[in-house]
Order: C-alpha cells, then structure tokens, then sequence
C-alpha cells in the first residue's frame, strides 16, 4: 500500500536519468543532524552528519537484493528479498549481521539470528489494511522493545521503547515535507526531512540502524492513505 503518487514521480526522476534528492535537518539531543541522500537508477548515497560524526554509506541496489557499503570499511552488508523473507549478513559499524526477518501473510515480520553481535528476539506487527497501527515487541539488540506505530491523519506517531531507550516521536508529512518532532532514544528531536520520494529508508534507518532499500520493509506507505 505505497503511496502511488510518490513512487510514480520516484520512478519518473530514476527514468528520465535525474537524481532523487533526500534531506533531514534539525537537532538530535545536543547534535546538529544534516543528512543529504541521493538516489539515482540503481544506486544511493547517503552522506551523514551528525554533530562531530560523519558516515558515508553507498548503496547499490537489484530487483532482489541491497549491498551497503561505507567509506569507512566498516560497513559492508548485503540484503536479499524474497517473498517470505528479508536476509541481511555481513558486517555493518564494524559489528556480525547474520540476521533473517521472516514474512507472514498477516503483516507479521520475525527478526532471528544475529544482528550487531547480537540475538534480537522481535516480532513486528505493521500495520496493513486490515490492522490501522503496528507494534513491536521482544527485544532487539539485547534491550526491551514494545514499540506502538500509531497511524495519524497525516503520519505516524510512535511511541514506546526500542533498544530499550524511550521513543515519543511524532512524523506528519505536508507534501514533500516531513517533519519529526518529540523524543527518540532518550534524546529530544527536532528534525525536518524533504524528499522527492517516500520517507520509509530514513525512518528504518532510525529504528533499525539501516534502511531496507527496494522495500516499503514496515509499510510506512501506508501513512500517506490514512485518516483519522
């Protein structure tokens, strides 16, 4: 349930041979975020700074599968689609990603294996047509996650824990512009976004330290249909 408009002017941008241009600015606690991404046919490039920390991610993408990779060495990632399951292994920060996250036809997702050396125990309900808001629960990363996906009239607002740090953090969407304010992992977030496309790899790349490319993985799709 994407937004069609968004991935037929996504599509459009990508065909004609132009670039699909992201940007997240604001505040992160005490850091300045100023997050630029740009997506061409088959490939991204993410160059993010967060206050005194920058990463560089490459991304090349195929109709089944992701290799992400960073400047500094430290990352090297490759995710597999298939229609029952995501795969993701390699290293990513430096850190053992063996890590299959299982589809269910009722919108359930299953994180099993290994993910940042460590064995996440996670079930994530998204939300579908049939179920208006998701959850997560179990842990990821060793630390408590009960996380609410709670669709808005115009966004998401979730709310909970994940990592086990406190998340209270409102997305609304005005055109192309998406702005994230509240808290998340126990720091204060003020952040304001802009893209010629969809917003779901920004928002996994928040929850799960890594976008899921060629994939609505979380069906955030979903928001841009909702009303209250």
């Amino acid at each position: 349930m994407k937004n069609l408009l968004s991935v037929f002017a996504s599509t459009l941008l990508l065909a004609t041979g132009a670039q699909a241009a992201t940007t997240v600015q604001g505040t992160w606690g005490a850091d300045q975020i100023n997050w630029q991404i740009s997506t061409s046919e088959n490939s991204q490039q993410w160059n993010l700074h967060s206050g005194s920390v920058s990463k560089q991610l490459q991304i090349q993408n195929t109709s089944k599968a992701t290799q992400i990779t960073a400047a500094d060495g430290l990352t090297a990632l490759n995710i597999d689609h298939s229609a029952t399951q995501t795969s993701l292994n390699g290293q990513l920060d430096g850190r053992k990603v063996e890590l299959a996250i299982e589809h269910t036809n009722n919108g359930t997702l299953w994180f099993k294996g290994v993910f940042k050396n460590h064995r996440p125990s996670l079930r994530f309900d998204v939300p579908t047509e049939h179920r208006k808001d998701g959850r997560a629960t179990g842990f990821f990363k060793n630390e408590l996650a009960d996380l609410y996906m709670i669709r808005t009239s115009n966004g998401y607002w979730f709310k909970g824990y994940m990592n086990g740090y406190w998340i209270d953090l409102n997305v609304k969407r005005s055109g192309n512009t998406y702005t994230f304010e509240g808290a998340y992992l126990s720091k204060q977030v003020s952040l304001v976004a802009t893209t010629d496309g969809a917003i779901d790899d920004v928002i996994e790349y928040l929850l799960l330290d890594t976008p899921i490319p060629n994939s609505d993985f979380l069906n955030l799709g979903s928001m841009e249909e909702t009303k209250e």
